[in-house]
Parts: structure tokens; sequence; C-alpha cells
């Protein structure tokens, strides 16, 4: 996810410093847990190209897989993102703790992602532009046999 995020910044920037009029960026942040980056051009020169990058985590309770009312808040924030730049595709990245076989958490990280993406769909958000898949207990945030740890790994990455 790390790695990921790195990379997507990484293109970002070769993006924006190979258009050598691009130097302003602007930074729209609609939640806490929601971040999202326009970069526009200050010249007179119209550009039609954006960068915008959209990324958010969704936490679950445990065995569940329905939204409570802090993601649905989060979720408002992206799927806004997502109406307003319509080229955006998102993956959504479900993910369980390690208590459960290997089989069950796998499919639990699907109906979390699953989800997510009804929500978009319902949202505006047209299916094409979402990827869903499952890592399961694969992929943990947090390396623990506690609460906090487990709590951390209940989740939907969106990307």
């Amino acid at each position: 996810m790390f790695l990921r995020n790195k990379i997507n910044f990484l293109i970002a920037v070769i993006f924006l410093s190979s258009c050598s009029s691009m130097n302003v960026t602007e930074e729209r942040v609609y939640s806490d847990d929601v971040k999202t980056v326009e970069a526009s051009s200050s010249d007179s020169i119209q550009y039609d190209n954006k960068a915008v990058f959209a990324s958010a985590t969704i936490y679950f309770e445990f065995d569940k897989s329905n939204l409570t009312s802090k993601s649905i808040q989060i979720l408002k924030s992206v799927a806004s993102a997502l109406n307003e730049n319509k080229s955006i595709q998102v993956t959504l990245a479900g993910h369980a703790d390690e208590r459960g076989t290997r089989e069950y958490n796998l499919a639990l990280g699907q109906r979390r992602a699953e989800t997510v993406s009804d929500y978009f769909i319902l949202n505006g958000i047209s299916k094409n532009r979402i990827s869903v898949k499952s890592y399961g207990e694969e992929r943990p945030l947090a390396i623990g046999q506690d609460d906090e740890s487990y709590s951390k790994n209940r989740r939907v990455e969106i990307n």
C-alpha cells in the first residue's frame, strides 16, 4: 500500500514536472481521512489535464461488512471527489484481521469491498470505474494479536 502510494505520487510528480508551465498546486481536503490533490496551471493558456489523487481507508467492526456512520461520512467525501473527476478509477482492497480461516477472511474482505463499491454505485459512480479485490488477512496493516491491531486490519483501502 505504502509503496503503491509512493509510485502513484512519483508518476504524478514526473507528469507535472514534464509540463514546464505547471507551477501552482492547489490542495483540497474534504475530510481528515480523505485526501485529494488537484494540480492546475496558472498560465493564461488553458490545459485540459488535471492530476487528481483520492484515497481513503474505511474501517469495519469485527466480523461485519456493513458501513458505520463515520465510514459513510468518509465515503460521501470520496464519492464527491469521484463525481467531480469522472476520469478517476478506484481500486477497493478489502482486508480482514487474522481471526477466522483464510477462506473466510478472503470472503469477508470481498464483502467489505463490495459494500463500498455498492455505496459508490448508488451515489452515481459508474461500476466501470471501480475495481474490487480482497486480500483477506494476507496484508495486515498492524502486526499484533490485540484489539487495536485487529481493528486496523479490518478495512477497505480506496486507491
